[in-house]
């Protein structure tokens, strides 16, 4: 029994909760699983044995002990309390090669160990989530609007992000019976041999400053939910097949959250193919909208409530973790058909077809051994153009439509954007976006031009001063309208860490940006209608774990 009891102590040691908030295993973590597994079992038989070889000779002494001036001889007690404990810590657990016994028979495997082990590998649920929340004003007297400029893509988003958003996220990986047990025997690699499955719900709520206590702006949906099962091929154990709605091929610019790849959508497939020169996957991606039709040669301007029903399926066969210099490479090949139903009226737009391109680089450690640099490449055509799985839109004076993508239009986009902290006291990521499309003679072309860069000066751990200046530049032949706008932000911040991306984060700012004639009534809303510049401010919290 006391075997029993110290070895349930030596597992609640060995087996640490896993953080809050962790993602679905990765190859990477995969792996260093399957190895921290074989070497807890492996160290724990030898910690049992050392143990039992350490008591046995406590025993052994008190037993037959060693006659002692002012001792009682021919004691029969047994040790004590402390004599147990003493060898107990003893026991030297780093590794030490001279508290294992060089032979020592291999004891029984504890039913409670087993019994625990999968009942933490098995009820354990994954939590995580990201939040801001906060609230800001402008100078005209109203709630905190966003400065963006017309047909920009993102804005740069220090003291510019006018709405609480949150994300919370549940998953769950389930295992086959005695899949990690003890006694499970593993493959000649050392992959277990059972199937592993992970199930995964994320839920999105949106309520913008302008009207923080009407339940009818809140806004909730579910992003994600999807499930995927691995290791069902001995010779492909990383391989997993998925289906569901799920994040998918996801690329960002953090500092204007310009999600330049985004193939989420609902739809299944099956990745992490090993090939000799990196990973493959292949999926099925469908989108589904309704919309006014808005289109050239139907009508100009669309019924908000006369809707039609869009449709779009991808198909993405995506090639990554290949080794390139000074870092990995991403190709990603998307075909894409977009239709569109019927409205009231008997209209519709037309139906379009498409292939895109992408190639991502990445290079980590750039400049520092947590910074970061991505480079992107893409071109595509029709319903693939936008580089996600979903449509553009354009916002007119009585809403926002679809923009049914035409036969012959295309986009060029490249984006560099990195992380890095060069000095201890300065963190600093900048960014690079240019983009022209040609809509085929339904808009004309436009061209977008973005550049900012947000330091941060770390006064200690804690304290830090964060700087965002950012300009976008929009040409829009469709509309005859060219345009400049410029943000500047200024906040103080709290944080948890000295990094850039230490959260959670609490910050005061100030934000003024200005723009030019051209975009008077298109920037700030109502507030701003009349004017050129403006300014914001208010206070914000952001955190992810």
């Amino acid at each position: 029994m006391r075997i029993r009891l110290l070895q349930l102590a030596l597992v609640l040691m060995l087996c640490p909760a896993r953080p809050a908030g962790a993602e679905a295993p990765t190859n990477p973590e995969v792996e260093a699983v399957r190895r921290e597994m074989q070497q807890m079992r492996a160290d724990y038989e030898l910690r049992i044995q050392a143990l039992e070889a350490r008591l046995n000779k406590v025993e052994a002494a008190a037993t037959n002990p060693v006659p002692n001036p002012g001792s009682i001889t021919g004691t029969n007690a047994g040790p004590t309390m402390s004599e147990r404990g003493q060898a107990f810590a003893n026991i030297q657990f780093s590794g030490d090669e001279a508290a294992r016994p060089e032979q020592a028979e291999t004891p029984p495997q504890s039913e409670p160990l087993k019994n625990r082990l999968q009942q933490v590998l098995n009820d354990y649920i994954d939590f995580g989530g990201y939040f801001r929340a906060g609230y800001g004003r402008d100078n005209q007297g109203g709630p905190q609007p966003a400065f963006q400029a017309p047909g920009a893509f993102a804005k740069y988003r220090l003291g510019n992000e006018a709405e609480t958003y949150g994300e919370l996220i549940f998953g769950k990986n389930w295992y086959v019976p005695d899949l990690f047990s003890p006694e499970a025997p593993p493959r000649a690699d050392g992959t277990p041999t059972g199937p592993i499955a992970r199930t995964q719900v994320r839920m999105a709520f949106y309520d913008p400053y302008g009207s923080t206590t009407s339940a009818s702006s809140f806004q909730t949906s579910l992003p994600e939910a999807w499930a995927e099962i691995g290791n069902v091929f001995a010779g492909q154990p990383e391989l997993k097949f998925w289906a569901g709605d799920r994040f998918y091929r996801r690329q960002d610019i953090c500092i204007n959250d310009f999600f330049f790849y985004n193939m989420s959508g609902g739809g299944g497939g099956a990745e992490d193919y090993d090939t000799p020169f990196g990973k493959l996957a292949l999926a099925w991606i469908g989108n589904g909208e309704q919309s006014g039709v808005y289109s050239s040669d139907i009508v100009i301007q669309p019924d908000p409530v006369n809707q039609a029903g869009f449709s779009k399926q991808s198909t993405v066969l995506s090639l990554y973790d290949v080794a390139m210099p000074w870092g990995k490479g991403e190709f990603g090949l998307a075909f894409a058909a977009e239709t569109c139903g019927l409205n009231a009226a008997g209209q519709q737009a037309s139906d379009s077809q498409g292939v895109a391109l992408t190639f991502i680089h990445t290079h980590e450690k750039f400049l520092t051994d947590d910074g970061v640099n991505k480079f992107s490449l893409q071109l595509g055509n029709g319903a693939a153009k936008t580089f996600t799985s979903g449509y553009e839109t354009a916002t007119t004076t009585n809403g926002t439509y679809i923009i049914p993508d035409q036969p012959g239009s295309w986009r060029f986009r490249a984006t560099e954007s990195f992380i890095a902290q060069p000095w201890e006291n300065l963190s600093i990521s900048p960014a690079l976006v240019y983009q022209y499309t040609d809509y085929n003679n339904f808009q004309g072309d436009r061209q977008w031009v973005s550049a900012g860069v947000r330091p941060i000066y770390h006064f200690n751990r804690f304290f830090s001063l964060a700087f965002e200046p950012g300009v976008d530049h929009v040409d829009d032949n469709g509309i005859h309208q060219s345009g400049t706008l410029w943000k500047f932000s200024l906040a103080p911040q709290v944080s948890l860490g000295n990094q850039f991306l230490s959260r959670p984060v609490i910050r005061a700012y100030v934000t003024y940006a200005t723009w030019t004639e051209s975009y008077k009534g298109y920037v700030g809303g109502n507030d701003f209608a009349n004017e050129t510049s403006g300014w914001t401010w208010g206070m914000q919290m952001e955190t992810w774990w």
